[in-house]
């Protein structure tokens, strides 16, 4: 009786996952993230071998810090 619960509560999970990402997929990009998002959709820094770290992250930290 447990294995199913377990089965159950792991099906549930997955169903939720493939849900939440089918639904993701059908929402448009909204504008004001439409550059960031066709930026990050070309970036090749993380494909690198070189072991830098990649430059979204930095340029996050400076969005915060500068708040437009």
């Amino acid at each position: 009786m447990d294995i199913l619960i377990m089965i159950a509560v792991l099906s549930g999970f997955i169903g939720l996952y493939i849900g939440t990402m089918y639904l993701n997929n059908r929402v448009a990009v909204p504008e004001s993230c439409k550059e960031a998002y066709l930026e990050a959709q070309s970036c090749e820094s993380c494909a690198s071998r070189s072991g830098k770290s990649c430059g979204f992250s930095d340029t996050l930290e400076f969005m915060k810090e500068v708040k437009l």
